[in-house]
């Protein structure tokens, strides 16, 4: 550390739904950093959230701008009164770094660090793949200093737009260990756990779930998909198990808080995606002891996965999710819950917060 200095590092944050996995990291940040001896780290939501529950209102750390929050329907507006109120933050800081998540608050902080010469170093922390994300701008990306790359698809896709190495930290993302480790099932069911945002078609790919079961039970019913979560598509995905014949064997459990630890028995997490930043819930699977099976899709998956953990498919590919499927029921390789925790280490918060910190002095010097 600098000369025994604390780093001050703000970390701006873009409007959030308030649900998601980005929400998820950042607790962990503010809980981690908030005694830290070596970071003095606070957090803004200029334009606030659409849900305010998810991050603790009672520390000093993170500052909401309530008034632009009120305008949580009205975009344009929300963004209007949310600049002015970063541009003030952005003048009175004395930050020496300032964390980005979006490629918009690149551009925007670039340009107050430039009107009120400030010498902070920006840096990019991204949670989606930068070729498929919303709004994702990759020459606003090169305004940042450095970037921290939640897995080595990013970082991948970094270096394919000449983002040199020195600039880039991979850190892939915090989970939790858990001592709950969640049993196969015992009773000739086979269950499969999908979590996450509702969406047919787009990122998460329900439509391709659902064919992928449809061609399973044409081989077998002894089978159910226990589904946590809510999304625009939730009407079209009812309609869609309906039409093919699979309602009986599904079931839709809604917005739960953690989803997985609500789980009695579970033999594989199924993900469909059509793209990722991660894949959060993986990690969180199989540090519960659940197997995964997930299309291999940009980002995130393939540092996750691996023989001793689940299957990859080719993303599209509903024979291949079908077949793999299929090797659970039939049990074609035995996964010991037991010892799946631990394939996962590497993301588990010591190791993972002791990553980011090398980074985040690395890149104050």
């Amino acid at each position: 550390m600098r000369d025994k200095e604390k780093i001050k590092t703000l970390v701006i944050l873009p409007f959030l739904s308030g649900e998601g996995g980005t929400e998820t990291v950042v607790n962990e940040w503010i809980s981690h950093f908030e005694h830290s001896s070596d970071f003095e780290m606070s957090f803004l939501l200029p334009q606030g959230s659409m849900r305010d529950h998810w991050y603790p209102s009672f520390s000093k750390k993170v500052k909401v701008f309530k008034f632009a929050q009120l305008f949580r329907n009205r975009r344009s507006i929300r963004n209007l009164f949310g600049a002015i109120w970063l541009a003030f933050a952005v003048l009175f800081t004395s930050a020496d770094e300032v964390v980005c998540l979006s490629t918009k608050l690149i551009y925007e902080v670039a340009i107050l660090k430039r009107l009120f010469h400030k010498k902070f170093r920006i840096i990019s922390w991204i949670h989606f793949s930068l070729l498929h994300g919303q709004d994702v701008s990759l020459d606003d990306l090169q305004k940042a200093d450095y970037h921290l790359a939640i897995s080595t698809g990013i970082q991948q896709q970094m270096h394919d737009i000449n983002i040199e190495d020195s600039r880039i930290g991979v850190v892939g993302n915090p989970v939790s260990p858990t001592t709950n480790v969640i049993p196969a099932s015992t009773d000739g069911i086979t269950r499969f756990v999908y979590s996450g945002r509702i969406f047919v078609g787009g990122e998460k790919n329900l439509r391709e779930l659902v064919l992928g079961l449809n061609k399973l039970n044409k081989l077998t019913k002894q089978w159910t998909l226990d589904v946590f979560g809510d999304g625009p598509d939730m009407l079209e995905f009812k309609e869609l198990i309906a039409q093919k014949g699979i309602s009986s064997q599904v079931t839709l459990h809604g917005w739960v808080t953690q989803p997985l630890d609500k789980l009695a028995h579970a033999d594989c997490l199924v993900l469909t995606s059509t793209y990722e930043g991660f894949g959060m819930v993986l990690a969180e699977a199989i540090a519960r002891g659940i197997p995964v099976i997930s299309s291999d899709c940009p980002t995130g998956p393939a540092d996750i996965v691996n023989n001793s953990n689940g299957y990859l498919y080719k993303p599209g590919d509903v024979s291949m999710l079908t077949e793999k499927m299929l090797a659970i029921i039939n049990k074609e390789k035995v996964f010991n819950h037991d010892d799946l925790p631990s394939t996962v280490s590497k993301f588990y918060s010591k190791s993972y917060f002791n990553r980011l910190e090398q980074f985040l002095v690395a890149f104050s010097e």
